[in-house]
Order: C-alpha cells, then sequence, then structure tokens
C-alpha cells in the first residue's frame, strides 16, 4: 500500500467514524422532535439528496481543478456545518425543518468531496489495484459503520446530541491533516481552469460518454433500482429500534453497528468472490439475501433477530454495492472518470433519497412494518435486470466461417 495512500485511509476511517456517529445522532433526534415517519424518513433523504442535486458538478469539478485543494475547500465546509448544527443542538434551536436544511447544507459538501475523494484515491493506485482500493475504501467506512453508531447511540443517550455533532466537526481535522501529507506529484495538474464554462462544457463531454457507453448505463440502472427498493431499512430504522422494539439511542445504535460489522466482513471477502465466482451470479445471491434480511427487519419484533438480520443484510448489501462501483469504474478512461464516478454517487445518492422519501410516506399510509416489508420485496424483484444488465460485457465467439 502506498504510504499517501495508507495515510488518508486511517483519516478517512477517523472522519467517517464521526460522520456515522453524527448521521446516527440526527437520525434519533429527529424521533424526540417529531413522531412523523415521513419526517423521520426525510433525514436520509435531507442527506442524500444533495448528491443527486450537486453530485455531477462535483464530478466536473474534479475534473477540472486540483483534487486535493477541492478536497480541503469540502472539508472545510462540512467541519463548519456540524460545527453550527453542534451550536444550535446545544441551545436548544434546533427544530425538524432546520435539521433537515442543515443536513442538507452538509451534504452539499459530502457531494463535491465523494467524486473527489474516489478519483484521489485511484490516482494513488495502479489500475489493476483498483477493485482492492475500493475495497479498502468501502472497508474504511463500514468499519467506521461498526463501531460509530453504538459509540453514537451511547454518547447521544449520555451527553446528548451536541456532543457528538462536535466531535464530527473535529474529525475533519484527520482529513485535512492526511491530504497535507499527498505528494504534489501525485495529484494531476488539470490542463483547463474551471470556469462556468469549462464545467458546462465538462459535464457534455460526460453525458456524451455516458449516452455512447450502454453497459454503464445498465449498471447505473441496476443501482438506481436497488437503492431505491431498498432504502426503507435505513429511513425507517429509527422508528422500528423505537415502536417496534423499544429501544433507545443505544438499542438503535447496535442494529446500525450489526449491519456496519456486516459489511466489513463482506467486504473482505469480495476480492475472493470476484476470483472464484462470475460476478453477477455472486450480486444475484446476494441481492435476494439482503431482500430477504429487509422483509425480516420489517416484521421483526425482537431485538436479538432484527439486530441479526441487520448484520446479514450488512454483509449481503456491500457485495451488491461494492460489485456496482468497481464495474463502473473499470468501465471508465481516465480522462472521464470523475465523472463517471460523480453519475454513480448522483444516482446512488439520489435514489437512496427518494426512496427514504417514498419509504416514509409509505409508512404514513400503510404503517412502518409493511412499508419495509414491501421494501424488501421489490427490492429482491433486481434480480430480473441482471440478465438483461450485466456487469461485464459478455463475451462473445467470433462466427465460424
Amino acid at each position: 500500500m502506498q504510504p499517501a495512500f495508507r495515510d488518508l485511509w486511517i483519516a478517512n476511517f477517523l472522519s467517517n467514524l464521526g460522520t456515522i456517529m453524527h448521521s446516527a445522532a440526527a437520525a434519533w433526534l429527529m424521533t424526540t422532535l417529531t413522531t412523523s415517519p415521513l419526517l423521520i424518513g426525510l433525514v436520509q433523504t435531507a442527506a442524500s439528496l444533495p448528491a443527486f442535486l450537486f453530485g455531477m458538478a462535483g464530478g466536473a469539478l474534479t475534473d477540472l481543478v486540483n483534487r486535493r485543494r477541492l478536497l480541503v475547500f469540502a472539508q472545510l465546509w462540512m467541519m463548519a456545518m456540524a460545527a453550527l448544527m453542534a451550536v444550535m443542538a446545544w441551545n436548544g434551536h434546533l427544530r425538524p425543518w432546520q435539521l433537515l436544511t442543515l443536513l442538507l447544507m452538509l451534504g452539499m459538501g459530502s457531494a463535491v468531496h465523494l467524486p473527489g475523494w474516489q478519483t484521489l484515491l485511484q490516482d494513488l493506485v495502479t489500475r489493476d489495484k483498483m477493485a482492492a482500493a475500493v475495497s479498502l475504501n468501502s472497508i474504511s467506512f463500514n468499519l467506521a459503520r461498526s463501531v460509530g453508531p453504538a459509540i453514537g447511540g451511547f454518547l447521544v443517550a449520555s451527553v446528548g446530541a451536541a456532543a457528538v455533532f462536535a466531535m464530527n466537526a473535529v474529525s475533519f481535522f484527520a482529513v485535512l491533516a492526511g491530504l497535507w501529507r499527498v505528494p504534489a506529484h501525485l495529484v494531476p495538474t488539470p490542463e483547463k481552469k474551471a470556469t462556468p464554462r469549462a464545467v458546462m462544457i465538462s459535464l457534455g463531454e460526460g453525458w456524451r460518454f455516458l449516452r455512447g457507453s450502454p453497459l454503464i448505463c445498465g449498471i447505473l440502472l441496476r443501482c438506481a433500482f436497488f437503492m431505491l427498493t431498498g432504502s426503507g431499512v435505513w429511513a425507517l430504522l429509527p422508528v422500528i429500534a423505537r415502536d417496534h422494539l423499544g429501544a433507545g439511542a443505544s438499542g438503535y445504535g447496535l442494529l446500525l453497528s450489526s449491519f456496519g460489522i456486516g459489511s466489513t466482513i463482506g467486504a473482505l471477502f469480495i476480492p475472493l468472490l470476484r476470483g472464484r465466482f462470475p460476478i453477477d451470479r455472486t450480486v444475484a445471491v446476494a441481492l435476494l439475501i439482503f431482500a430477504s434480511c429487509v422483509v425480516v427487519v420489517g416484521q421483526g419484533r425482537s431485538t436479538i433477530l432484527v439486530a441479526s438480520a441487520m448484520f446479514v443484510a450488512g454483509l449481503s448489501w456491500i457485495v451488491v454495492a461494492v460489485n456496482h462501483n468497481v464495474s463502473v469504474q473499470a468501465c471508465s478512461p481516465d480522462w472521464v472518470r470523475g465523472r463517471t464516478i460523480s453519475f454513480y454517487l448522483l444516482t446512488f445518492q439520489g435514489s437512496l433519497a427518494i426512496g427514504s422519501w417514498i419509504s416514509g410516506w409509505v409508512a404514513d399510509q400503510i404503517g412502518v412494518a409493511a412499508s419495509v416489508t414491501l421494501s424488501g420485496i421489490f427490492c429482491g424483484c433486481g434480480v430480473f435486470l441482471i440478465r438483461r444488465f450485466p456487469l461485464v460485457k459478455p463475451v462473445t465467439s467470433d462466427p465460424v466461417a
């Protein structure tokens, strides 16, 4: 592992830990501010929607400006938003719509950060190590998700959400320090200036490349369906913990940590699975397992049962998500990689935002259990897209003369 990659990986883990704790605290704080499943579901929407709205611009900027400077700006913006949330929560001034607004503003920084971050990591490794780099990046996030929710839930219950928001603001210093240590010669120097016209031209080039790549379009369609239908389990998990299981903030953190532990273990096995089994067959099995676990979460009334289902769901979810991500990047030439990653993130986060809103609305109409159960059932139907939209280009034989 390159020293620069290692330093950034460690810094990213610490920042992810703060972000996961922050997300858990915000979701649980909303349950104390309102009883509406829709508003609680909108917490996930607010966190994900900016990537849908600004992700393409973030991808274009990634290919036009110095990536390290772009990431520094994004880190400072997110630090400021997290600190503002901490101050408002500390003073007792946060209301549901104020919380959602600040989460949106925090997400704007993330929309710029994510494509730049993934592209910068690819700059630090060779293309043959790309799958390993993506898996390691996922392990960093899911390792944080393994312990972050439990720590966040404990801290919310003991010292309050404001302290967790403040810790997240401090965590961004880790990434800033890691970026400072990246050697300048490893960061490509952009050939064009990031003027508004250059950004629009860059976006146009990216769209033309996407339209000319049916393989990537198919992968993005599969990703969109997976996140749109599977997002209900994250959006409504706080309500399940509070109303179905009678658990507090610590119990909610336990459920999220179970998912994170499963995701971390699953990420460790992805290189082995990719080497031994066809990718689409592996993803199909993982998708069906994940969908079944979502149904169990919707119907379960035991904390142990739901936590076990979340563990297996995390194990299978990461297999689906990482293979989507790797396939998109493997099909992208270097000159358009940042924009292609932004298309993937736009699809991923946008579908998560819309799906969370739909799940919350459905829960208001027919109940939380029914909404999550339907989410799992529809998610399982995604296997019918696999044959039509494969993750890898099928190998065809030349016709015999």
